[in-house]
């Protein structure tokens, strides 16, 4: 009995004790376990942190649009300890999602061709020359799904995902997948991914809310390096506009030409950077000079192209001919072929003679020019027909543009303006109108031409509160001695 009791107990205590031994055993696994996963977690953060410095310094950098996108899969690649990875952003069109970057192991996230994927099972380059060109719609295929969702989603297997369409077969097998969309705000940009043999890494839920967490900083990150870069086009079309506007001014008169009998000023205000008005003096070779004020209709680069075309056209017609409507239709069949059809110029061009006694001008669809008549004191308009330059091949400009001869007394004034000044417009939307330019015409020539150009644009400035006004305002005024 005691013999018994005595085995008995002597295996409850080896039974108890094994007990013991292998809760400590499963209890020093556990806490093994623990311990990597918390050592895989901090290992994770840690890659995070290194990618948000490198996105950081990226963008301080202003690295090319092509190096922060690859900059960002490969970080993300790098983060998830994927194989593969790729990007895909929102076109211009809002309606695709291009590749902008997929890496060389990232297994497409797209159905392929059968072609395609025929090719792949020998080709590796063949395939992704396909997935680096070609865009998926929005809302079309997995891509285009988790964009249009805007969920982060991981994909156990991705040939069992009814997304994925076409002829992908073993290519797409057993491969795992986390994607999720990138966004701004309420603004979507795209969809990034990262893929990874099945076998080979498990997702788990902690990767899951990194995996979130990463999309997210990438989204913010292209979000500000597309700010930084629209700032910096923005800078750079800026610099080209004052380059532009630097030449422009060149090209415009420095100085009031010395023609004698004459006393002539002029002024070009532009509305913005750039000018679509122009004025000029040319002096002619048989002791003459030609006076030009024109607009051209629209604002712009494209118009101050066109101003510096016109500038040189007339410039180079003016010394073969020796009228100025038969300069101007030079410039018309000069200009015709290249001006748009919803542009035109304005022009008035006026030559004196040598002695100064007689003046010819012509006029092509410009405001009518304006002459003070000192021994009345009132106020003359010059009309003469004529059409715009870009409007005719030649046959209609030629017939309606003619010549007006005439001439100007002793302290008599001519005014040439574009419609910047009788256009302009007060915060009620009315116009300064013609007769405040023959007022002021009327008060100021007796002080010279520069005293009229000062005045006019100072009225016209005072008129609009001090706002800038939406067209340009070009100035020419000649009085005789």
């Amino acid at each position: 009995m005691n013999t018994v009791l005595i085995v008995l107990l002597v295996f409850l205590l080896v039974a108890a004790l094994f007990l013991l031994l292998r809760t400590a055993k499963e209890k020093n696994e556990a806490i093994a376990r623990l311990l990597k996963e918390e050592q895989a977690i901090v290992e994770e953060e840690r890659r995070m942190f290194s990618f948000l410095h490198d996105l950081g310094e990226a963008i301080s950098r202003e690295d090319s649009q092509a190096a922060m996108y690859r900059l960002i899969v490969e970080g993300a690649v790098r983060v998830m300890e994927s194989t593969g990875g790729t990007l895909y952003l929102l076109d211009g069109t809002e309606r695709s999602l291009v590749p902008r970057h997929h890496s060389d192991k990232c297994v497409p996230l797209v159905g392929l061709p059968e072609r395609i994927a025929g090719m792949a099972r020998s080709n590796r380059t063949s395939l992704l020359s396909f997935l680096r060109l070609h865009s998926i719609g929005v809302g079309e295929g997995l891509v285009g799904s988790i964009f249009q969702s805007q969920k982060v989603e991981i994909i156990e297997d991705l040939a069992d995902d009814p997304r994925i369409g076409g002829h992908g077969g073993t290519i797409h097998a057993d491969t795992t997948v986390m994607i999720g969309p990138l966004n701004s705000g309420t603004k979507k940009l795209g969809v990034l991914a990262v893929t990874a043999p099945k076998g080979v890494r498990h997702f788990s839920s902690n990767d899951f809310e990194v995996f979130r967490s990463l999309v997210e900083q990438c989204a913010f990150a292209l979000a500000n390096a597309m700010a930084h870069q629209a700032a910096a086009e923005k800078k750079q079309i800026e610099a080209e506009l004052r380059s532009a506007s630097d030449i422009q001014r060149i090209l415009l008169p420095q100085c009031s030409p010395d023609f004698p009998g004459y006393s002539i000023a002029g002024k070009n205000i532009p509305a913005k950077v750039l000018s679509g008005d122009y004025f000029d003096y040319i002096p002619l070779s048989d002791g003459s000079i030609g006076v030009v004020i024109a607009d051209v209709s629209g604002k712009g680069t494209a118009a101050a192209i066109i101003t510096a075309m016109c500038r040189s056209a007339l410039r180079f017609s003016a010394r073969s001919n020796t009228a100025p409507a038969a300069t101007l239709a030079a410039v018309n069949h000069q200009l015709y072929p290249d001006i748009r059809e919803d542009m035109f110029i304005t022009m008035v061009y006026l030559m004196i003679a040598p002695d100064g006694n007689s003046l010819r001008l012509a006029r092509a669809g410009h405001t009518r020019p304006l002459v003070w008549r000192k021994k009345s004191g009132q106020i003359e308009t010059l009309n003469s027909g004529g059409l715009a330059v870009g409007i005719d091949k030649g046959a209609v400009f030629e017939r309606v543009t003619k010549d007006l001869e005439f001439q100007l007394d002793s302290g008599d004034t001519l005014l040439l303006y574009t419609d910047g000044v009788n256009e302009a417009m007060d915060s009620s939307s009315e116009e300064f109108g013609e007769e405040r330019i023959h007022k002021i015409l009327a008060d100021l020539a007796p002080k010279g031409p520069q005293a009229v150009i000062d005045a006019l644009i100072s009225e016209v400035d005072q008129f609009c509160g001090g706002r800038r006004g939406h067209d340009d305002i070009t100035l020419v005024v000649l009085q005789k001695a």
